[in-house]
C-alpha cells in the first residue's frame, strides 16, 4: 500500500468548487510539507473524516497498513427482514462493541503500573513481611494527611449493635441501633445532617435516590425519612420488617419480614408493586446485585433463593450451606459484571458462587471467627465480618490481604465505601471507619454517582432518574439478553411436527380423535334447519355474493368459516328461542284464517 500510494502522487484538485466551511477539510494543503525532519505525506490527507471508508480497510493509519479489521455487527443481525430495523440493529451493536473496546482501553491505562495501578499494600514477601500484619496505625503514618483523617471511631454506650450504609456517591451514611438511635452526616465534611431517637428496635436502614430520603425497618412498619429527621411516610404494607434493600434505577423499595413475604415498593408513585411469599419462613439476610437487581434471600435451612418482581417463584433455589445462611454479597465490580456472590454460614464455611453455574461453587475456605456479615468493595475486595474483628481478601486467595482486629466485638454490619479506600464497620460500641488500601474504585462517573456533587446536579439527577426508571419488568438473570436478537433454534423436521396437543387447532383434534368435522357440522347444521321448520338441507347453499373491492378478502373469509365450527351454549338457545316465536306467528297467523279450529268449550283448558 506504501509503495502504491508512494507512485501515486498527490492527488490532482481539478476544478476547484466552493464548498461548505462544515464539509472542508483541516489537514494541510497538498504540498511538500515538513515539520522539523518528519515529512508528511500529502495523500494520507486526501480522504475527508466524515468519508466512509471501506471496511477492510480497518479506522487506524490506511498508508502504514497497520489497521486492524472494522468492527462488524453479529451474523444473527442479518437474519432480520426489514431493513431499516436492520439497519438500526446493526448500528447499535457496533457501537456498543466500539464502546466495550474504548473501555477496556482506558481501564488498561487507568491500571497500569506507570498510571498509579490499582493500588494497595506492598511487602517484601522474601523477607518474611505479610500484608495481613500491616495495622491501622502503620497505613495512617504512611498515607497522607487527607486520608489518615478518615479513620476514625464514634462511640456509643448501650446503644445495641449498629448498622450502616452509604449513599451511591458514598459522601453521606446513615447509622442505625437496634435500640432506636439513627443519625445521618457527610462524614467527609464531619456535618451533621440529622439525629433521631425512635425508642424502638431498628433492624435496618437504608438511603433512597439519595442523602434526602432515607427508609427505616422498625419494630412494626417501616418509616420514610427526609434529610432533617422528620417522617414523611409510615408504610403499612411492610409489616414486622427485618432487611430493606433499595433498586436505584427502578425506584423499587424491598423489604422482607418475619412473615417471609418479600415486598416490592415504588417509591416514585407511592405503589406497592407486588407482594411475593418466599414459603420459607424469615429470612435471615438479604442483598442485591446491582448488576441485574435481582434480590437474593438466606433461609434458616440453608438455602439462597433469587427473585424478582416478574415471577412468583424463585429463579434459583441453592442448598448454599448445611446451617442456616447468616451473610450474602454480590460483587459489585466492572470486572466480574455481577457474576460472582459470596455467602456465608453458621458452619464456618465462606462459599463463592459463579451466576453462570449455580451448581458447584468456585472455592470455599472456613473462618474461624464465626462470620456474620460480608460486603464486597468496588475493585472486588471480599471483608468477612464476624467476631473479634474483620478480615479482607483479595485475588481470590484464602490467605487475608488485611485484618482489621476489634477486640471483644462483633462486626454486625459492614459495608465499603463507594470510590474509596474506607471499611464501615457496626459493632455493639458504635462504628469504625477502617483504611484498606486498594480496595475503592477511584474513576467515578459523574452522570451516576457524583462525589463532588452540588445541590443543582442533584436536584437535575433526581428528576432525569424518574423520567428514565426502567420498568421493573426488565429485571432479568440475564444482563446481557435484553437489546439482542434472539436467535433462532435448530430444530429437526421431527421436533417441529411433534406438536403439543394445546397448540393444534380444533380440527386438528377432531380429526386425531377419528371424528369427521365436516360431516358432523353439515349434520348438525340439517338438524337446526329442521328444528326452525324451514326448508330441507336438499338446497344447494346460495353461491356468496361477490362483494365490493376490499369487502371480501381471503381473511374475511378465512374467519366466516371459522364462525361456523364454534358451538356457542348462547347461540343455541337464541335460535331455538326465535324458531318457537316463528311457530307461535304461524300458529297465530292459521288460526286468524280458519285453517285450525281451536276449542273455546270447557274441555279448551286440556287442549
Amino acid at each position: 500500500m506504501d509503495a502504491l500510494l508512494a507512485s501515486a502522487g498527490p492527488l490532482n484538485p481539478g476544478k476547484k468548487r466552493r464548498m461548505k466551511p462544515s464539509a472542508r477539510s483541516t489537514a494541510p494543503a497538498h504540498k511538500n510539507t515538513q515539520y522539523g525532519d518528519e515529512k508528511i505525506d500529502p495523500s494520507l490527507y486526501s480522504i475527508l473524516d466524515n468519508t466512509r471508508t471501506p471496511s477492510a480497510f480497518g479506522t487506524n493509519n490506511l498508508a502504514s497498513g497497520s489497521a486492524e479489521p472494522a468492527l462488524q455487527a453479529n451474523k444473527i443481525v442479518a437474519r432480520i427482514g426489514d431493513k431499516k430495523l436492520r439497519a438500526r440493529v446493526a448500528r447499535t451493536d457496533v457501537s456498543n462493541k466500539r464502546a466495550q473496546k474504548e473501555r477496556a482501553e482506558v481501564n488498561e491505562w487507568l491500571n497500569a503500573p506507570m498510571a498509579g495501578g490499582l493500588g494497595g499494600i506492598e511487602v517484601d514477601e522474601d523477607q518474611g513481611e505479610r500484608t495481613w500484619r500491616v495495622g491501622q496505625e502503620e497505613i495512617v503514618k504512611e498515607v497522607g494527611v487527607a486520608s489518615g483523617s478518615k479513620r476514625f471511631d464514634l462511640k456509643f454506650e448501650d446503644m445495641g449493635s449498629y448498622k450502616v450504609d452509604y449513599t451511591r456517591n458514598g459522601r453521606h451514611i446513615a447509622i442505625a441501633s437496634s435500640k432506636g438511635h439513627v443519625a445521618t452526616f457527610d462524614w467527609q465534611a464531619g456535618r451533621l445532617h440529622s439525629e433521631i431517637q425512635l425508642r424502638e428496635s431498628v433492624r435496618a436502614i437504608k438511603f433512597l435516590q439519595s442523602e434526602s430520603f432515607y427508609a427505616v425497618a422498625q419494630k412494626k412498619y417501616v418509616f420514610v425519612y427526609d434529610q432533617n429527621g422528620v417522617e414523611l411516610h409510615k408504610l403499612k404494607q411492610h409489616m414486622d420488617p427485618t432487611h430493606l434493600e433499595y433498586l436505584p434505577y427502578h425506584y423499587l423499595l424491598t423489604s422482607v419480614g418475619h412473615a417471609g413475604w418479600l415486598k416490592y415498593h415504588d417509591v416514585s408513585t407511592g405503589v406497592m408493586l407486588t407482594q411475593i411469599p418466599t414459603h420459607l419462613g424469615s429470612p435471615s439476610t438479604m442483598a442485591q446485585n446491582s448488576h441485574s437487581g435481582i434480590i437474593h434471600l438466606g433461609h434458616s435451612n440453608g438455602t439462597m433463593t433469587l427473585w424478582s418482581p416478574n415471577q412468583t417463584s424463585a429463579h434459583v433455589k441453592l442448598l448454599a450451606h448445611r446451617g442456616p445462611v447468616v451473610a450474602i454479597a454480590s460483587d459489585p465490580s466492572e470486572s466480574s459484571a455481577g457474576r460472582y456472590t459470596a455467602t456465608a454460614g453458621l458452619d464456618g464455611q465462606i462459599k463463592i458462587w459463579d451466576g453462570r453455574m449455580w451448581g458447584k461453587e468456585l472455592r470455599s475456605f472456613s473462618m474461624r471467627n464465626n462470620p456474620i456479615s460480608l460486603s464486597y468493595s468496588g475493585r472486588g475486595m471480599l471483608a468477612v465480618g464476624g467476631k473479634s474483628g474483620v478480615s479482607v481478601f483479595r485475588d481470590e486467595t484464602t490467605t487475608p490481604y488485611l485484618t482489621l482486629p476489634l477486640p471483644s466485638l462483633s462486626a454486625d454490619s459492614i459495608k465499603f465505601c463507594p470510590f474509596d479506600d474506607i471499611l464501615a464497620v457496626g459493632h455493639a460500641r458504635g462504628i469504625s471507619s477502617l483504611l484498606v488500601p486498594g480496595s475503592g474504585e477511584a474513576n467515578f462517573d459523574s452522570a451516576e454517582a457524583d462525589v463532588f456533587e452540588s445541590h443543582t446536579r442533584r436536584r437535575e439527577r433526581e428528576v432525569r432518574g424518574v423520567l428514565e426508571k426502567i420498568r421493573p419488568e426488565l429485571i432479568t438473570m440475564d444482563t446481557e439478553y435484553l437489546g439482542k436478537v434472539r436467535e433462532e433454534q435448530p430444530q429437526s423436521y421431527a421436533e417441529k411436527e411433534a406438536r403439543s396437543y394445546r397448540q393444534k387447532g380444533r380440527m386438528e383434534r377432531l380429526r386425531e380423535g377419528g371424528v369427521d368435522p365436516e360431516g358432523d357440522l353439515a349434520g348438525r347444521e340439517s338438524s337446526e334447519d329442521d328444528d326452525e321448520g324451514g326448508k330441507g338441507g336438499d338446497e344447494p347453499e346460495k353461491k356468496k355474493k361477490k362483494k365490493m373491492r376490499g369487502k371480501g378478502k381471503s381473511m374475511a373469509r378465512y374467519l366466516e368459516k371459522k364462525k361456523k365450527n364454534v358451538v356457542d351454549n348462547t347461540t343455541i338457545a337464541l335460535r331455538q328461542k326465535v324458531a318457537s316465536q316463528a311457530r307461535a306467528e304461524e300458529e297465530k297467523r292459521k288460526i286468524a284464517n280458519g285453517e285450525i279450529v281451536k276449542e273455546s268449550g270447557a274441555l279448551a283448558r286440556f287442549g
